[in-house]
C-alpha cells in the first residue's frame, strides 16, 4: 500500500491520540503502521536474555549482541509479505552503507516476533534470501525469552502480526535510545546512525559504505 493510501485510511479509521508528527495507516498484517513520523527518544530497559541467531549460537542480548555498539533494531517475523520485507530491505541498504563498519563499530538485528515459526533455520534462509552479512544478527529464542526482549524495546504486542513498524537505534554505552517509524527511509537511519559514532568519539560512516 502507497505511504499516502496509508495516511488518507487514517482518517477512515479514525485512529486519535497519536505522537507528534505520525499519521497512522493499515497494512493488513500489522496492527496501525506509524509512517512520515517525526524520530523520537525511546525509553529501552533491556535484560541479558539469552536469544539464538540464525548461526544457532545463544547470545545474552545485553552482554552480546547490544555490548558497547552502536545497535540498529528491527522487528520482523518471516511470513509477513507486507511492512517487513520493506524494512529488511532497509537494512540491507544500511549494510551495504556501512561498510567496514558493520559489525566492528555497528550492528543491525532483526528480531522475530514469531519465534514459534521462525527458528534459527528458518532465519538463516531468510537472512540469506536478504543478502545479510557477518554484523546483521537475526534472533529468535524461546517464546519467554522473545517477549522479554521486545518488551524491553517498547516493540510487543500480544498478537505478533500487529508488531508496530518501527526500527530503533541506540547506544549500548550511553544507553541511549532512538525511535523511528519512518522505516523506508535508509538515509535517515544512516545519518541517525552517524550522529551515534560522533557521540561516542568514533568517525563516521560515509554514504558509499567506505571508511
Amino acid at each position: 500500500m502507497e505511504m499516502s493510501t496509508r495516511i488518507a485510511a487514517a482518517a477512515v479509521l479514525g485512529v486519535a491520540m497519536l505522537p507528534a508528527g505520525v499519521a497512522w495507516g493499515h497494512d493488513g498484517h500489522h496492527g496501525p503502521l506509524a509512517v512520515a513520523a517525526t524520530p523520537q527518544g525511546a525509553a529501552v530497559k533491556l535484560s541479558d536474555t539469552v536469544l539464538t541467531d540464525q548461526d544457532g549460537r545463544h547470545l545474552r542480548l545485553l552482554s552480546d549482541v547490544v555490548a558497547d555498539k552502536v545497535v540498529v533494531v528491527s522487528f520482523v517475523f518471516t511470513n509477513c509479505t507486507d511492512t517487513c520485507p520493506v524494512v529488511s530491505h532497509t537494512f540491507s541498504q544500511l549494510q551495504d552503507q556501512l561498510g567496514s563498519a558493520l559489525d566492528s563499530r555497528v550492528r543491525l538485528v532483526s528480531l522475530t516476533v514469531d519465534p514459534a515459526r521462525d527458528t534459527p533455520s528458518v532465519l538463516k534462509a531468510y537472512s540469506a534470501h536478504h543478502g545479510a552479512q557477518p554484523g546483521w544478527l537475526w534472533l529468535t529464542g524461546s517464546s519467554a525469552n522473545v517477549t522479554e526482549a521486545l518488551k524491553g524495546f517498547g516493540a510487543y504486542s500480544a498478537n505478533f502480526e500487529n508488531h508496530p513498524g518501527v526500527v530503533l537505534i541506540g547506544d549500548g554505552r550511553s544507553g541511549k535510545w532512538t525511535r523511528f517509524y519512518d522505516i523506508e527511509n535508509a538515509q535517515r537511519l544512516i545519518a541517525k546512525t552517524q550522529e551515534f559514532l560522533a557521540a561516542k568519539g568514533q568517525d563516521k560512516v560515509v554514504s558509499a559504505g567506505k571508511e
